[in-house]
């Protein structure tokens, strides 16, 4: 699954209860997150990461982007599996743009298989800005044949570059229907697969009108050979 929750929950007024009600519905495994504060003055000085993974029985895991609000601002996973590694990487950002970053975990399924798993929010303001992080994101994602899946907000559509020439090497799990907003317009949300040719979409779905985020989730069942 991926979901961008709108600054930390806006729209819930901060509870994670909502989400969580809402993802157990669909059991992922692994879930990449958008727009998460961590202790702001905003969201209440609360750990949202963290108290959406311990509703769940999930573990969390938080990567800043940016300080904000006497706190901290950026991306989360969340796993029913433990993490081996994890490691949040910069991508080149522009200085008058917000920095941007993808967070990068690693964890060992039942199966004894080690997946990668990443989460990550493009830039909004232009493709050509989003492509730079996109090639800098697979500079960090594809440097092996581990298994690996990116979720996020890519802030571009299916036909800009970022999506149809920076995500060449990838396999699409998602199609282009809409995901933004709640009642969704515009495809900007996305998931894949690395190696492209060793994995496969089983299901896939947008869940729409959600009521508490201007994004919809997005969930997949996939596969790798």
């Amino acid at each position: 699954m991926s979901f961008n929750v709108c600054r930390s929950g806006e729209l819930t007024q901060y509870s994670v209860i909502p989400f969580a009600d809402l993802i157990r519905q669909y059991e992922p495994d692994i879930i990449a997150l958008q727009e998460l504060d961590y202790m702001t003055s905003r969201n209440t000085g609360i750990d949202f990461t963290t108290k959406l993974g311990a509703e769940l029985g999930m573990f969390p895991v938080f990567g800043r982007t940016i300080y904000y609000k006497g706190g901290e601002y950026g991306l989360a996973v969340l796993s029913k599996y433990p993490f081996l590694q994890v490691k949040t990487e910069p991508l080149p950002t522009p200085s008058d743009k917000e920095q941007r970053a993808v967070l990068i975990t690693e964890v060992r399924l039942p199966t004894g298989q080690n997946v990668r798993f990443a989460s990550t929010h493009l830039d909004h303001s232009s493709d050509a800005i989003s492509a730079v992080m996109a090639q800098a994101m697979n500079d960090f994602l594809l440097k092996d044949d581990m298994p690996t899946i990116v979720g996020g907000d890519f802030n571009t559509r299916p036909e800009e570059g970022t999506i149809a020439n920076g995500m060449q090497q990838w396999k699409r799990f998602c199609n282009d229907n809409p995901t933004c907003p709640d009642i969704p317009t515009k495809k900007i949300d996305y998931l894949f697969g690395y190696p492209k040719e060793k994995c496969s979409t089983i299901s896939y779905q947008v869940i729409e009108k959600t009521g508490i985020s201007d994004h919809c989730p997005i969930v997949a069942e996939v596969e790798f050979q």
